[in-house]
């Protein structure tokens, strides 16, 4: 009995040791990133959440899907205030390195996203529609088998067209086209916390 009791011991021990942490071919993986700091690489979604998710077609290829979301409002002299912002990405992600628990990729991603402010329910004057380029490297690291947090790091290109808004004149709120648009290129990390989990 004791000569078994070992023996189950010494095999937990060993599959717990040789565990396959990082994902691979056929897994998807699911996070969400906490961004409560400005990341320098799109202002529309600083205060803001992002949902991933991504399919590894081989061992270290990876197609990913990111939805941006962000939303605040307050008032001021008794007015209320509010922004919104949506985005979407579609991108691909090489993990060039893994080892153990540590988990190195790189790629490419492209999207659009669009923001909306209100003042008093009028769309005033800061809205605008984006479609932009990055490329970014990033670290997962895996606090268990499955669970793993991380952060990225990259460079984005950003083409930006400013939404028609409403200007109050004085008498009345005044339909107007800025036709406004430019482009941004920006480093940007995303150091807040991003949790995931692999299936």
């Amino acid at each position: 009995m004791k000569k078994l009791l070992i023996a189950a011991i010494a095999v937990l021990g060993f599959t717990t040791a040789n565990a396959q942490y990082v994902a691979e071919k056929g897994d998807i993986q699911t996070s969400i990133e906490f961004r409560p700091f400005n990341n320098g690489g799109n202002e529309m979604f600083a205060n803001g959440i992002g949902v991933n998710g991504t399919y590894f077609f081989t061992d270290k290829d990876a197609i990913r899907v990111r939805l941006d979301l962000s939303s605040d409002s307050g008032k001021s002299n008794d007015v209320k205030n509010s922004d919104f912002a949506f985005g979407f990405n579609v991108g691909y992600e090489n993990h060039f390195k893994t080892y153990d628990r540590v988990d190195l990729f790189a790629g490419v991603e492209a999207g659009f996203g669009t923001s909306t402010k209100k003042e008093g329910g009028h769309k005033v004057y800061g809205g605008e529609t984006t479609f932009g380029v990055d490329v970014f490297t990033g670290i997962n690291f895996y606090i268990y088998k499955k669970l793993f947090i991380g952060a990225e790091l990259g460079l984005g290109y950003t083409h930006y067209n400013k939404n028609k808004y409403e200007e109050f004149d004085g008498e009345n709120w005044v339909k107007r086209d800025p036709k406004t648009s430019g482009n941004k290129i920006k480093f940007f990390t995303s150091p807040a916390l991003k949790l995931g989990w692999t299936f």
